[in-house]
């Protein structure tokens, strides 16, 4: 009796450990898949011929490659309400066998985030790939959200390291959050950018109230103040933002005077004047003479804007140079692009401010990257900013596809740059907790989903 039931499980073995072929798949538009590797054994891979009915949809290599490209037909509607998706016939044939995969391309996301290659690996010869962090992402070992250890190699807090979060009062201090977070983030390998010691915004009371005092009081707190907090996290942080956005919006000409262009709402500005710059990135220096110090600012892309930056890294690096003859490094030997963009900025005007960046001999960081799936005046018309607007969004399909477009050509830039680009950090994960989630710009979605963005992202390695 045994005997029987043996032989019995013996044939059925085969049975059990094969499968059909799949007729059908579903795939992000941007993802790939291996056809030949799917198809019955019976077809010889040594004359195969593929071909796909609709190549706009769903195109195929000669060796089985099916790459999932675009939707047919709704490109305008709203993608929450009529998500646009698509379908292709891919055929193999060999000899007078055939057998076909009908493909349907689909924006909605169908990879976990956790279940794609780690993109700090993906581009480990060109820069760092770094994101932000909070504190719900860390606990007393080291990072808790396996998002980022997974996939990124350097973090920003986005919000902790403000002056307003860790001073409410003069010579005060509260270390413990930002504490907690830079511990985790070293504990698990990973290296901090630090964001950001002088703002305009996000700043206790008692800095506003510097405006009003006298320039020899406002220069000893200034230059207290990033003693304090960089020589308490000294031998820690990889680089900072010393100065944030000093700069107003609209510069007017590409030769205005750099001290003419600062925000007269700075209350280190109203106080000291432009020599403030300086003066703030020399404490910084002394104080953790280890550290990368980074000037951050948005619009880089604007021209204006670009050569005002230009103009004062060089000015105050110059300055540094004629004080200190010997010294071998930059005063200011970054600059962070912080890259928040829409549809509307095309590639070619980042590559202008690279170009004029460069000759500096600066580091260049693209270092809060998110783009909009719409353009400004739509997203600024529709949602505007703040987390959790994505069920509310206005984005189009077409939105969708140029968003994952742009950010293929971004990074083919960068890419292009990379003897210049350390850090490409992207200012969030999921779209839902962007800060500007109405706009879809993340390269995941709120179910933790590859969105077409992070194969656009992806595919500039391909080329």
């Amino acid at each position: 009796m045994k005997v029987k039931q043996i032989a019995i499980l013996l044939l059925m073995i085969p049975a059990l450990f094969s499968c059909d072929p799949p007729s059908e798949i579903t795939l992000t538009i941007g993802d790939k898949k291996d056809l030949a590797a799917m198809i019955p054994p019976k077809f010889s891979s040594e004359s195969l011929t593929w071909a796909s009915s609709d190549s706009e949809v769903a195109s195929v290599s000669d060796n089985g490659i099916v790459t999932a490209v675009g939707f047919k037909g709704g490109g305008g509607r709203i993608f929450n309400m009529e998500p646009a998706s698509g379908s292709a016939v891919i055929t193999v044939t060999s000899g007078k066998l055939s057998y076909s995969i009908t493909v349907n391309t689909v924006l909605k996301g169908t990879v976990d985030i956790m279940n794609l290659p780690p993109m700090k690996d993906s581009y480990k010869d060109y820069f760092m790939i770094g994101n932000i962090f909070n504190p719900r992402d860390v606990d007393s070992l080291g990072i808790e959200n396996e998002w980022l250890t997974h996939h990124y190699n350097i973090l920003t807090a986005e919000n902790s390291m403000k002056p307003s979060s860790i001073s409410s009062s003069q010579d005060n201090y509260n270390f413990n959050s930002a504490d907690r977070m830079v511990n985790a983030a070293l504990a698990s390998g990973l290296k901090v950018h630090g964001h950001t010691l002088i703002w305009h915004s996000q700043i206790p009371q008692w800095q506003k109230e510097m405006a009003n005092k006298d320039r020899a009081t406002a220069l000893a707190a200034m230059r207290k103040f990033i003693t304090d907090v960089m020589t308490h996290y000294k031998g820690k942080i990889y680089s900072w933002d010393v100065m944030n956005e000093i700069f107003t919006d609209g510069v007017g000409s590409s030769t205005a005077d750099w001290k003419t262009s600062i925000r007269q709402e700075n209350p280190w500005f109203a106080a000291i004047g432009a020599d403030f710059v300086y003066e703030g990135y020399l404490a910084a220096r002394l104080a953790d003479p280890g550290a990368v110090l980074y000037y951050n600012d948005y619009n880089t892309d604007q021209s204006n804007k670009a050569r005002v930056i230009a103009n004062m890294v060089r000015e105050v690096n110059n300055r540094y140079k004629q004080a200190y003859p010997n010294e071998t490094r930059l005063l200011i030997e970054g600059i962070g692009m912080q890259e928040h963009h829409n549809t509307g900025v095309r590639a070619f005007s980042i590559r202008n401010t690279l170009e004029l960046f460069k000759p500096l001999g600066v580091k260049v960081s693209a270092a809060e990257l998110d783009l909009l799936a719409q353009s400004w005046s739509e997203f600024r018309g529709s949602t505007g900013s703040g987390i959790g607007k994505d069920a509310d969004s206005t984005v189009t399909n077409r939105g969708l596809l140029d968003q994952a477009e742009l950010y293929k050509q971004y990074m083919k830039l960068y890419m292009e740059y990379s003897d210049i680009i350390e850090r490409v950090s992207v200012w969030g994960v999921t779209d839902d907790l962007s800060w500007r989630s109405g706009g879809l710009p993340l390269l995941f979605d709120a179910n933790n989903k590859a969105k077409p963005a992070y194969y656009g992202f992806v595919s500039a390695l391909e080329d």
